[in-house]
């Protein structure tokens, strides 16, 4: 297991100081409206993710790639991201009441239903809303959240990232052998974040279908789940106007030790992306469908 750590370097204490202590000097629909520039220069020089963010927007459409209502939808996914990105920059100034001012909950109840289970929280989410947002939630109600991402690049990106994560009170951690330290987390009552829609290049990844299709799915969150006893609870924030978010936490799944492992992980997995799927339809341009969702053809 490797925790990622910031770097002890000036320019990256300094950088991260900048953030904190400028972002608030703006309102957040300032910032954002400031990002839709640069999302649209990324729109138009990276064709790769284009590419990708239009199959599949259009396997969930139902229309040809190239058709104008999915090209619109690509574009407002590029500039939604742009507002995410200036939403982790400006969170770094919000205190405990800007965020429950600025967020409305659905199902908050459902995270003290799953921690009465006594054995921590494995809290699954997708590449959609604001992430950010929806981790501060978790945070608000005490828990120590440790969260698995993917390699990073090392740089000032890099450093700026975990110096924003480590404010907040969440551990990063990298996916390649975290199983130990995520057990661990999840036997002291703490909380362990996961992403669902890692792409089917991702190794551990089981079959389930999403939006009518075959494809691949992380069996990470349900195989930890099953280990450990813990429940599953998925949950997301997504993005309204004048810088106000809606943040939804589902009924948590639970392992069912009556049923074969395979079985049981294929269950809670497939449940997972059927969940996920209805947060899609409902906000698709907020779904940051930036990588391979779908075998070709």
């Amino acid at each position: 297991m490797t925790i990622l750590r910031p770097s002890d370097s000036f320019a990256g204490r300094f950088l991260y100081q900048l953030n904190r202590r400028g972002a608030g000097l703006f309102p957040l629909e300032f910032a954002q409206a400031l990002a839709i520039p640069p999302a649209d220069a990324v729109h138009a020089l990276w064709p790769s993710k284009r590419r990708y963010a239009a199959k599949n927007f259009a396997h969930v459409t139902g229309l040809p790639p190239d058709d104008p209502r999915v090209e619109r939808l690509v574009r407002a996914c590029f500039r939604h991201f742009g507002r995410y990105i200036a939403e982790m920059i400006h969170l770094q100034s919000w205190d405990t009441e800007t965020v429950l001012g600025r967020v409305e909950v659905e199902g908050e109840e459902n995270f003290a239903a799953a921690a009465d289970h006594g054995r921590g929280i494995v809290f699954v989410s997708g590449h959609m809303g604001s992430t950010e947002v929806a981790a501060s939630l978790g945070v608000l109600r005490g828990y120590r959240i440790r969260a698995v991402t993917e390699a990073l690049p090392a740089g000032w990106m890099m450093d700026w990232i975990v110096r924003t994560r480590q404010a907040m009170g969440i551990t990063l951690t990298s996916a390649d052998g975290a199983g130990l330290g995520l057990i661990r987390t999840l036997r002291r009552r703490g909380m362990v974040a996961m992403i669902i829609d890692a792409g089917i290049e991702r190794a551990g990844s089981i079959p389930v279908e999403f939006f009518g299709r075959p494809t691949l799915f992380p069996e990470g969150p349900a195989r930890l789940a099953r280990l450990t006893g813990a429940p599953l609870v998925f949950g997301l924030a997504v993005r309204r106007p004048a810088g106000l978010f809606k943040a939804y936490v589902c009924p948590p799944l639970l392992p069912d030790r009556d049923l074969p492992a395979a079985d049981d992980i294929a269950r809670l997995t497939q449940e997972l992306a059927r969940t996920f799927e209805g947060f899609v339809r409902r906000y698709p341009a907020q779904w940051y469908a930036f990588r391979r969702i779908w075998p070709d053809g």
